[in-house]
């Protein structure tokens, strides 16, 4: 009986070595983020507020050199959001795109080791975020107006996020950690 065991255990092998668990888990803790994020926001009453730890896991990809990963983690987040909120569809899914490809286009001359480098990243990434949206609200109208973002609310709100980066990043490491030492 022992000797079927560690046939099934050599059979998943090759699975947790690619971390297909924990990629799966992204996902989904994702998509979950994306559709909630509303509702809890509207629980709190903090609907000024807007903290997005998408960026977050994207960055994290690339700096973990799964840079494919992220870009085909951020179109799917961004139809998502696009879906799960007012705006045109494809805005957000452009936006998440087109931020990621640059970073990871760019990856060479940053270093995604130096926490605070990560940390200017999301930053940047956020920021860079609601100046496409802005930008492309206001060229391309499509009968809505563009959305009234105060600078104040905006930057706490990158502020806040930027900050909980590095608690994250090290919480993804664990899980990310504990399934390649389940192998």
């Amino acid at each position: 009986m022992s000797r079927h065991w560690s046939g099934d255990r050599d059979y998943l092998k090759p699975w947790r070595g690619r971390h297909v668990f924990f990629y799966s888990l992204t996902w989904l803790a994702c998509g979950a983020f994306v559709l909630l994020r509303g509702s809890i926001t509207h629980l709190f009453g903090i609907e000024w507020f807007d903290i997005d730890f998408i960026p977050v896991f994207l960055i994290y990809l690339i700096a973990k050199d799964q840079g494919f990963k992220a870009i085909c983690l951020a179109f799917p987040m961004g139809l998502l959001a696009d879906i799960s909120s007012s705006c045109p569809l494809g805005l957000f899914a452009f936006t998440y795109s087109a931020i990621i490809l640059g970073m990871n286009n760019w990856r060479q001359f940053l270093d995604f080791a130096n926490i605070k480098t990560v940390v200017l990243l999301v930053a940047v990434f956020l920021v860079a975020k609601w100046c496409l949206v802005l930008v492309a609200m206001s060229v391309f109208p499509l009968g809505q107006s563009p959305p009234s973002i105060r600078f104040m609310s905006m930057a706490v709100s990158v502020l806040i996020t930027s900050l909980i980066t590095p608690l994250m990043f090290y919480v993804l490491d664990l899980v990310r950690g504990r399934e390649h030492r389940d192998i």
